[in-house]
């Protein structure tokens, strides 16, 4: 790791910049500036972030698995067929047509929806 007097300008200014902005969320950086300089508060700072920065990725994954398992999902659903998305989209499509209003719609899209698997 370089020192602080062989860090170019711009790498200054954002260490600069990172240090403010974590002095915000972590008072404590200016004691730890203080005492060890801003390379260990760097450091510092980037250690207090790897819980969050865990949390995030553990939340990522989460919502890929979630998303790829509803793809699946929908894929093998008798809704992907022609036949039972006609039937609901007709259902939909005359209530919307009949009412003027997508609540209504939606209301007799529902049935569709749990027959499925009887019109399928």
């Amino acid at each position: 790791m370089k020192s602080w007097n062989e860090l170019t300008n711009l790498q200054r200014a954002i260490i600069g910049i990172s240090m403010v902005v974590a002095a915000a969320l972590l008072p404590e950086i200016a004691f730890l500036v203080q005492l060890g300089g801003v390379e260990v508060a760097f450091a510092l700072v980037f250690a207090s972030l790897a819980p969050l920065i865990s949390w995030v990725a553990i939340k990522y994954k989460a919502i890929k698995e979630c998303l790829q398992t509803s793809v699946i999902a929908f894929k093998l659903s008798a809704s992907a067929k022609p036949s039972v998305f006609f039937v609901q989209a007709s259902f939909c499509a005359i209530a919307l047509l009949f009412t003027s209003s997508g609540l209504w719609a939606f209301y007799f899209f529902m049935p569709g929806m749990l027959l499925n698997g009887v019109l399928a």
